[in-house]
């Protein structure tokens, strides 16, 4: 019998499942604006605008989201259980918990299996929980309808409900792993090596697969991926195995890959190629003509891509490509389906057999590039940077324009070292050889970054990208790694995962190119406060083992906790304050509302705070399902580092996000590596790297404690492609969360070595400013049309500037809140 009490939250909860229509985003890297602390487990916004959440009352609160989706398949050795009841006051399963806006039961019992666990339960539509035992009062089985709440990612499933979970029970003697193994110090990491363990099925006699892409991607020739062009990760939603999208290559009669070939195909999908390619084995893939299949082990020595060529729609679905005329798109398969062994999949389609189909020649089309110069500071004393008023635009429409001064006339003095971090997201260099890291460190030194903060998840070839960070940071001489370990995707559950995180960094403590701070090794995170390491901590589990060890740490996470705990936590020497890189809302940072509340909590304690430029992601709900964006208006990248700069005398370093998070157009750095599958579409044509004069700038300011001189005239636009309310003719993902706090403005940044006037130029309209010696902001409305400008002095153009290939639309097809940034 169901209590009263719980039968009531039953029918309450029901009744707004009912109501609710747009399931609230998982963050991934970043809270939901208006969401306080997900990822400390804080209650959602969704159920606090219905004021009903059943926990609520027993001081319970939903887990946090997994930032990953999942496939619908079933794992092997697991199986149904019961519909068993919760816990009073607390949860049943208290091993590992999350909730997902897309959660389906192969999900959670990928996830738990993962973790090892045993047990594995939904609830509540959204909520998955772990563990091997039960706990507490819970667990009596019940009549199977008591759990018929549905699934939010498959609503034929249902996933538990109010107080009931749908429990599962994993049956065989061997657990699933999460096959994620490091290298030892002395492994070779210069090439990409995949081992057996990550799902992979290899039928050729090397037992690993073994590629070196990086030459296809540098061919000098019209028909190969130039170093800006992009290519990204797939993830077959099949099995969830993931693929590495190589590109249009075009084919020819002797065939890319032809150990398997399947031709003729009438319902032909991405998916299901890539599908049945893992299960016989092949490590690549590639759909060519609508309709062909084609599977390998091997590539040719030499390849040639064609941006363009392939877009001969997939018979199995009309809203995706499959090639085309001769041309294949190439994947290459970089982590298995969830299982450590590959089994094959039932709902694979793919039959052999049909006629081969005679393709009778391809259409090409050319790609552009577009590239910018950076300006180089010399060293000074402060300069007063000021404009003066709007002068009248030029044109006989009305104009609006805005002039303000910038950079303080003082400095903050300060005995201690400064120095500049940008974090960089590993999982985006599939791609990278040492030769890569060697061109991101080269640019960033020249900006005035002191290192990377590694940012590494839990694919299998992450570790040795990071080997090759630093043995190319050895290289160099003069520049910085240290790893910031992404607790939202490596385990933290058990020791033996404690062990791989100490592991993982005594590998690379005594490399000359490891940063210290204040002599310690230092180290990092993305979130983490809810690790619990088989029953230890932080601080028996990670600091203490390395001390232990010889290796003493400067420990500063980024965590999402209430900051009133920060004192206590003996574990943490600082904190990173992730989200004061952005406003929340619809008003600009300060000082006060962004780190002073940090900075007195943390008292002597190291305070970090963080600085970017952009930030918008896109996802729809058939991906990671994150789709917002934080007010980057009002050069939101020099504020908020005039105000770092302002805090010099209180902190010592500081954090740029992003160096390369393309998902989240956060970067900074040039578009290389393997785009997040997507995001493309927002990222593709919007460079970000005239943003490097503005690093050097500042960057030169909070390390030396004064502003540079500016010795050569420069104009820095920056500029979103469409109206913050227009409406978009074919995007199927909606208006991103946070549309309305966002301006339609161009804005501009004008590097002047003397007084002169500058104009700014949008669609039609040119305004005319005067600008003092200096750093000087400017901005205009934006108007549908190019953008550009110049500078002159004494009568005659000194630096002229228009954007190619942007172009302000009111009609955008798809939306797009990422700002296209170009220099003189």
């Amino acid at each position: 019998m169901i209590p009263l009490t719980k039968l009531g939250l039953v029918v309450t909860a029901a009744l707004a499942l009912n109501a609710e229509s747009k399931p609230l985003a998982p963050p991934g890297h970043h809270a939901a604006p208006g969401v306080a602390n997900l990822l400390a487990g804080s209650k959602r916004g969704i159920h606090a605008l219905i004021a009903r959440y059943y926990g609520t009352s027993h001081g319970l609160a939903k887990p946090p989201p997994l930032p990953n989706k999942r496939d619908t398949s079933f794992p092997p050795g697991w199986s149904y259980l019961a519909c068993v009841d919760e816990s009073w006051d607390e949860r049943l399963l208290q091993g590992f918990s999350f909730s997902s806006s897309v959660l389906t039961p192969l999900q959670c019992m990928t996830e738990c299996g993962k973790r090892n666990f045993t047990y594995a339960g939904t609830e509540y539509g959204d909520e998955c929980y772990c563990g091997n035992e039960f706990i507490g009062s819970g667990g009596i089985p019940g009549e199977d309808s008591a759990c018929n709440l549905p699934c939010w990612g498959d609503k034929d499933e249902t996933c538990g409900n109010a107080w009931f979970l749908t429990l599962y029970q994993y049956n065989s003697s061997g657990l699933v792993t999460t096959c994620t193994t490091y290298p030892s110090s002395g492994s070779d990491s210069n090439s990409t090596t995949i081992s057996d363990p990550t799902g992979i099925t290899n039928t050729s006699s090397n037992s690993s697969i073994t590629s070196t892409p990086t030459s296809i991607f540098t061919t000098a020739t019209t028909t190969s991926i130039g170093g800006a062009s992009t290519t990204g990760m797939y993830e077959d939603t099949i099995d969830s195995s993931e693929w590495y999208a190589l590109g249009c290559a075009l084919d020819g009669d002797n065939r890319i890959i032809s150990d398997y070939i399947l031709t003729g195909q009438t319902n032909l999908t991405i998916d299901s190629c890539l599908t049945t390619c893992e299960d016989k084995g092949f490590t690549y893939a590639g759909v060519e003509f609508g309709e062909e299949c084609y599977c390998g082990n091997k590539l040719p020595t030499s390849l040639n891509y064609k941006d363009g060529g392939c877009t001969v729609v997939c018979t199995g679905n009309s809203g995706e490509m499959c090639g085309g005329e001769w041309t294949l798109d190439l994947y290459e398969l970089v982590s298995g389906s969830t299982s450590c062994n590959s089994t094959p999949s039932a709902t694979t389609s793919l039959q052999a057999g049909g006629a081969w189909a005679v393709p009778t020649g391809y259409s090409a089309s050319s790609t552009s590039s577009s590239s910018s110069t950076t300006s180089t500071f010399a060293t000074g004393t402060t300069v007063v940077s000021s404009t003066t008023d709007v002068s009248t635009g030029t044109t006989t429409s009305p104009s609006t324009g805005t002039g303000t001064g910038t950079s303080p006339t003082t400095v903050p003095s300060s005995s201690t070292t400064h120095q500049v971090w940008a974090h960089h997201m590993v999982g985006n260099t599939y791609p990278y050889t040492e030769s890569s890291w060697s061109s991101d460190i080269q640019s960033a030194s020249s900006s005035g970054i002191d290192g990377f903060a590694l940012n590494m998840g839990s694919d299998s070839w992450q570790p040795s990208r990071v080997s090759d960070a630093y043995s190319a940071a050895e290289s160099f001489g003069n520049f910085k790694m240290f790893l910031s370990l992404d607790m939202t995707s490596l385990p933290c559950s058990s020791t033996s995962d404690a062990s791989n995180l100490v592991s993982l960094v005594k590998q690379f403590a005594s490399s000359s190119a490891q940063a210290t701070h204040e002599g310690k090794v230092l180290v990092s995170t993305f979130a983490g406060s809810d690790c619990t390491f088989g029953g230890g901590d932080w601080m028996t589990s990670f600091v203490q083992p390395l001390k232990s060890s010889g290796v003493e740490i400067s420990f500063v996470p980024s965590l999402f906790v209430p900051i009133s705990t920060f004192a206590s936590e003996t574990y943490m020497d600082g904190e990173l304050n992730w989200n004061s890189a952005w406003p929340m809302g619809d008003v600009d940072l300060s000082v006060s509302n962004t780190d002073s509340e940090y900075m007195t909590a943390l008292g002597e304690k190291e305070y970090m705070p963080a600085i970017s430029p952009f930030f918008y992601t896109h996802f729809g709900s058939n991906s990671w399902n994150k789709n917002w964006l934080y007010r980057s208006d009002d050069w939101l990248y020099c504020e908020r580092w005039e105000q770092v700069i302002s805090l010099r005398d209180k902190v010592s370093m500081t954090e740029l996000l992003t160096w390369n998070d393309y998902g989240e157009s956060s970067y900074i750095g040039p578009i290389e590596g393997a785009l997040p599958s997507g995001s493309e579409v927002w990222v593709d044509g919007f460079d970000h790297t005239a943003l490097s004069s503005l690093t050097k700038y500042y960057s030169t300011a909070f390390k030396t404690g004064q502003y540079p001189d500016i010795s050569q005239d420069e104009i820095i636009l920056w500029s979103r492609p469409h109206p913050h309310d227009a409406t978009a003719t074919g995007d199927g993902v909606g208006r991103p969360e946070g549309w309305q706090n966002t301006e339609d403005y161009l804005y501009a940044v004008v590097f002047a070595t003397e007084d002169g006037q500058a104009s700014l130029t949008s669609g039609s309209q040119t305004t005319s400013f005067d600008v003092k010696r200096g750093l000087n902001k400017l901005k205009v409305v934006s108007n549908q049309g190019g953008i550009g400008g110049s500078l002159s002095r004494n009568g005659k153009k000194v630096v002229d500037y228009t954007a190619q290939g942007f172009t302000y639309t009111s009609n955008p097809q798809t939306y797009n809140y990422n700002y296209f940034v170009g220099s003189s």
